[in-house]
């Protein structure tokens, strides 16, 4: 009887790993919703009154989310818009936003508009020092555990659901680094939420659709970006303005 107990136990070991090991390539379809009127309520400027008048202007727009969608290996991945068409058949230009992750080599190769002009960003990848706290939620079905990080640029904190269901240290924004795929984000508390819908497996190993002009735009350093933000948030809050409607926050 024992024998048997120990073969079973065995057998669904061996599953649980064929499983898993499957479970390293594929996609992610993420939303990304932006609260506007939270965003702005932040903002050391705004008076009440002003809040109460952005929230009647932004009330029923506020909630709006946006596709995004991650190609992952246990590689590498790349995190962009979702390529939307509307009731016509007709799809519309966005702007230039793509986030590859070397994981392996530990570099990135992004390519974004940032305050008005598109750059090229191919260097080491930034490193986020993670806190994991003692929460978990179910996040497009998977059991997942919270972990927060800080972004110093705008002062906020970021918080992080991911799962070790997908053996990637990936995620959505070009976020990474827990033992885990991260399937979802919460900044500063509800200004923008960003979460799985659906997860798609691939039985074969996922190449990235790399555009063809990924190095086409002006080269730039993630510290001197984190400069400028700096600086244009500064300048934009003392006159009286919020940063985020040119800079993606």
């Amino acid at each position: 009887m024992t024998h048997r107990i120990s073969s079973l136990f065995i057998i669904v070991i061996c599953f649980a790993t064929a499983l898993t090991s499957q479970q390293t390539s594929g996609t992610i379809e993420y939303g990304r919703t932006q609260d506007w009127v939270k965003i702005m309520s932040n903002l050391p400027y705004m008076t009440q009154e002003e809040i109460d008048r952005q929230r009647l202007t932004w009330g029923k727009n506020t909630g709006r989310s946006s596709p995004y969608i991650l190609y992952f290996n246990e590689d590498e991945s790349l995190y962009t818009y979702k390529e939307q068409t509307n009731e016509n058949g007709y799809s519309w230009k966005r702007d230039d936003f793509v986030l590859i992750r070397d994981y392996e080599d530990k570099t990135i190769h992004d390519k974004l508009d940032f305050l008005g002009r598109t750059y090229v960003f191919k260097e080491e990848a930034p490193k986020y020092r993670w806190k994991i706290l003692n929460e978990i939620k179910e996040v497009a079905g998977y059991l997942c555990m919270k972990a927060e990080t800080v972004d110093t640029v705008k002062d906020i904190k970021i918080y992080a659901w991911f799962t070790d269901q997908i053996p990637v240290y990936g995620g959505p924004e070009g976020f990474y680094g827990l033992p885990g795929m991260i399937l979802g984000l919460d900044y500063n508390d509800g200004d923008v939420i960003i979460e799985a819908k659906t997860v798609e497996f691939s039985d074969e190993k996922v190449e990235l659709p790399i555009p063809k002009k990924i190095d086409k735009g002006r080269t730039l350093t993630i510290a001197e970006k984190n400069k400028r933000a700096k600086e244009y948030i500064a300048e934009a809050i003392e006159g009286r303005k919020n940063p985020y409607w040119q800079m993606r926050y």
